[in-house]
């Protein structure tokens, strides 16, 4: 099934000067949670729906409780969850401390079988009106 996208007014610069221009914008669709997934799985497999969220559960604490403790996650075809920090630089070793990290992130790294099947996706155009950027005045 094709991705939509919508038409999208924006100011950008080019050379200096700010113009209109029109982009397309992928159409986000409804978030799908784990009760949508285990009943998706529940009609593929044998489990019934209310295994299929207990391990889903079970999924969700154990990645976080690695991630926490600086180990990457990596979830078959889906792709690897990687943990790393950004910080700020200092000029001697001495001064490298803690203090230094601003914040713990989360990096994902699709797998190959996902990076291929992701360069096959189609788009359509979900509607023929033209959006515009809100801006705060």
């Amino acid at each position: 099934m094709p991705v939509k996208y919508h038409k999208l007014k924006r100011k950008i610069v080019v050379n200096s000067t700010i113009e209109e221009r029109f982009v397309p914008k992928m159409q986000l669709e409804a978030p799908v949670d784990f009760e949508q997934i285990a009943e998706m799985i529940e009609k593929k497999s044998t489990m019934s729906r209310g295994d299929i969220m207990g391990v889903l559960a079970e999924l969700e604490i154990t990645t976080c409780f690695m991630l926490e403790n600086g180990h990457p996650v990596t979830l078959g075809l889906m792709g690897t969850f990687y943990p790393t920090i950004e910080t700020e630089s200092v000029l001697r070793a001495e001064d490298v401390s803690s203090k230094l990290i601003k914040r713990f992130r989360i990096l994902f790294k699709p797998s190959v079988y996902l990076k291929k099947r992701l360069k096959h996706v189609s788009f359509v155009l979900g509607d023929n009106v033209v959006r515009e950027v809100k801006s705060r005045k």
